[in-house]
């Protein structure tokens, strides 16, 4: 990776703001940060319309403007925030050529996989040797995540997706299948080394707050048992692999 630049007169550490609300969103901008340059090329695999959760448009910005430039790809794009160039495609087929990228994110993707094995081996072979790739996800044992996972078995899917309507504000077009094939601190960790990946950093971000305001005195118990919300593992393409 080519070490860290910053175009003149711009501040060398992201505007983050701290707030509690923002921890896990902020702490995998901290991830990507590490790896910009201004030589970076970075693909943003399933991107969806924008890089962050609502309100970090700053933070967004900062991190588009600190790389060479950005890549957006998704199965169905019609516009992205900020990101300019944009690819439709899929996870399983990258439409890219061997060693493209310095840097491939995937932010809450990983659940939606039904052969995560074959993801991150298209990752790794679009990857430059020693290129990072970065992996935020829910934890399966979180028990929120867990319940939203038996959910998806033994309920119909529009009547799941009004219950998780209920602690996120995206629209009805946003949501996908769920199915948490690696969605543990091991199982992922296994699958970036069977895919030719070394674990640079591995974060477990704690829940912050209850996912419904009329079970809130219950799931504070709850996070005390699990209090591990979501992954976040970044890894470096070997470069043997």
């Amino acid at each position: 990776m080519a070490a860290q630049s910053v175009a003149p007169g711009t501040s060398q550490k992201p505007p983050l703001c701290g707030a509690a609300w923002a921890v896990r969103a902020e702490t995998y901008a901290s991830l990507i940060y590490e790896h910009l340059s201004s030589e970076t090329i970075w693909l943003d695999a399933g991107c969806g319309w924008r890089l962050l959760e609502d309100d970090l448009d700053q933070l967004e910005d900062w991190l588009v403007d600190h790389c060479h430039f950005v890549v957006g790809m998704d199965v169905s794009l019609a516009a992205h925030r900020n990101v300019k160039w944009l690819v439709g495609g899929s996870l399983y087929a990258l439409p890219f050529a061997d060693g493209s990228f310095d840097l491939i994110t995937c932010n809450m993707v990983v659940e939606h996989l039904h052969d995560p094995m074959k993801a991150f081996a298209e990752v790794a072979r679009c990857l430059s040797p020693a290129g990072a790739f970065i992996v935020h996800t829910p934890n399966l044992l979180n028990y929120g995540i867990f319940g939203n996972a038996v959910a998806s078995q033994l309920i119909p899917e529009k009547w799941r997706l009004r219950l998780v309507h209920g602690t996120d504000d995206r629209t009805t077009g946003d949501f996908f299948p769920v199915r948490y094939k690696v969605n543990t601190l091991n199982r992922l960790m296994q699958l970036f080394v069977a895919c030719g990946f070394e674990i640079h950093k591995k974060i477990e971000v704690r829940q912050q707050r209850p996912f419904f305001r009329k079970t809130a005195k219950l799931e504070k118990i709850l996070m005390k048992l699990t209090p591990i919300s979501s992954l976040l593992i970044c890894a470096h393409k070997r470069a043997n692999a």
